[in-house]
């Protein structure tokens, strides 16, 4: 039997009630605290990028994308959603969570034995010997990091944003420095094998040793089922847009070669790495706070709509900007040798202007627990971008990104009237929220495209840095041209100076 010590350790990771009393603050400081931690990360990875860029080629990355695009596909099932599901119940216990648990560790076992019998296949898919070795080095890490994966969530739903930061930075760190250190001398493909690896399993070690939830030796399946039942939608979804998401990297690696799946992927993660560090806290600190508000409609809608305000005021310019500036961005970061990348970048750029903001949508469809809903969605949308794929990979790499553009923008609107009906938020509410941010950076991003050439003659890294700044004026400027522009840029003012009040606040 448990002593009254270690139950009072287990209940301190299941309650939420002491959240809702002020939901508001914890979500500033669990917003500030994650996004502190991305921007550390970001410089930890823009540097750790720019070094293994020079020291490996286009080919290493293509290698390893040929794999992780088959085995990434496989690990989505190691969680079911039940993560989501932790997070976005009410009420929980330690013979759930426990249960749950035991899931996942019984199927990340299962799932590393299936990527590790899929390493023959791969090899015959692109006619490519060394991607059995590289396959079976993926395959040793995933039941690790099944071990934790309710660490991570108990962690996020108690709004412990600032102890995952740490977390994050320090596996990021360790595993992005062991890459280097190998792509120094010469390892090539398997300095990055070796680096995502290590990822999980540091931070898997040090998740145990932050949150001190242990399991119980317990397995009851009448505990979980509204679980599993949740868990099935998210599941699905992330399922079957995996599979949407990344068929691209299937068929170039396929029909295209490894050289330009290098690029394409590189060119990829190169715009996603700004993106994710801005829309990752925000979505980890939205996800929680919505599921806690919603009973409550109003607070509800509001929250949204701060929320993707903020996450359209800082996306939108950033995407257009990075757009403008591809080539100086991969000659800064990446070099030459990876220059072709760019044209690349800016396709793929069009798509980035408005995914952070559309992906809101499935936040609204977990935090409400309508998964079911969520996974319709995921369905419809993976069929139109498989079939923009298809068609798209006939002209090479740019077809694909053109492709996949086409289609985000053809099932956007009718994609947010399916997804927030009967939900506390309007399609309306979406486009009011995004107007003034879309605006103004696509008038910015006109201004500066035309000053752009005024400046071609100037040093690389000085062009990009002119441009950022007049970029960044010209954005601010129109804010202040009308009443409710700047009404809207006041909210953006009272989140800052809540935060400061978090930082500088006495004890």
């Amino acid at each position: 039997m448990n002593t009254v010590k270690e139950v009072k350790r287990e209940e301190k990771w299941f309650e939420t009630h002491h959240l809702k009393g002020d939901l508001k603050s914890h979500t500033v400081k669990g917003g500030l605290n994650t996004i502190a931690g991305q921007g550390i990360s970001f410089v930890i990875n823009i540097s750790s990028t720019a070094i293994m860029a020079r020291l490996l080629s286009p080919e290493d990355y293509g290698l390893v994308a040929m794999v992780t695009a088959i085995t990434g596909f496989v690990t989505i099932f190691k969680d079911l959603g039940l993560s989501s599901a932790i997070i976005q119940k009410e009420q929980i216990d330690n013979k759930q969570v426990s249960s749950i648990f035991w899931i996942n560790v019984g199927i990340s076992l299962l799932i590393a034995l299936l990527v590790a019998l899929l390493a023959p296949f791969l090899v015959y898919l692109y006619d490519e010997s060394r991607l059995l070795n590289i396959t079976l080095a993926f395959s040793s890490s995933i039941l690790i990091a099944g071990f934790s994966l309710q660490h991570n969530a108990l962690m996020k739903r108690q709004m412990k944003f600032k102890e995952l930061s740490v977390i994050q930075i320090g596996s990021t760190a360790m595993s992005l420095l062991g890459g280097i250190i190998l792509a120094y001398y010469g390892f090539g493909y398997w300095a990055i094998v070796i680096s995502t690896i290590l990822n999980p399993v540091l931070s898997t070690v040090a998740l145990w040793a932050v949150c001190d939830w242990r399991p119980g030796l317990i397995f009851k399946a009448k505990e979980i089922n509204s679980f599993l039942k949740f868990g099935a939608g998210i599941a699905g979804f992330d399922l079957i847009n995996y599979f949407s998401r990344n068929l691209d990297n299937v068929l170039i690696g396929k029909y295209v070669g490894s050289g330009p799946l290098g690029l394409y992927t590189k060119a990829y993660q190169l715009l996603m790495l700004p993106i994710t560090q801005l829309r990752d806290p925000l979505n980890a600190v939205a996800l929680p706070a919505l599921s806690t508000l919603q009973s409550e409609t109003e607070k509800f809608r509001g929250f949204y709509k701060r929320y993707v305000f903020t996450l359209s005021f800082f996306s939108m310019p950033m995407v257009t900007y990075l757009a403008i500036y591809s080539e100086e961005l991969v000659l800064i970061v990446l070099g030459e040798q990876w220059i072709e990348a760019a044209f690349i970048f800016k396709l793929l750029a069009i798509s980035s202007f408005i995914q952070p903001v559309a992906s809101t949508r499935g936040i609204v469809l977990i935090s409400s627990g309508r998964t079911k809903k969520y996974f319709i969605w995921g369905l419809v949308n993976a069929l139109f971008v498989v079939s923009g794929f298809i068609v798209g990979v006939q002209w090479g790499v740019p077809g694909v990104a053109i492709s996949y553009a086409v289609v985000n923008y053809l099932l956007l609107v009718p994609s947010l009237y399916f997804c927030f009906h009967d939900s506390p938020v309007s399609v309306s509410n979406f486009f009011g929220e995004i107007l003034y941010p879309a605006l103004f950076s696509i008038i910015s991003g006109a201004v500066i495209l035309s000053l752009k050439y005024y400046f071609s003659s100037l040093p690389v890294i000085l062009s990009f840095s002119l441009g950022l700044a007049i970029g960044g004026a010209l954005y601010i400027a129109p804010w202040y041209l009308t009443k409710r522009s700047r009404s809207k840029l006041d909210q953006l003012a009272d989140l800052k100076t809540m935060m400061k009040n978090k930082i500088f606040r006495k004890k």
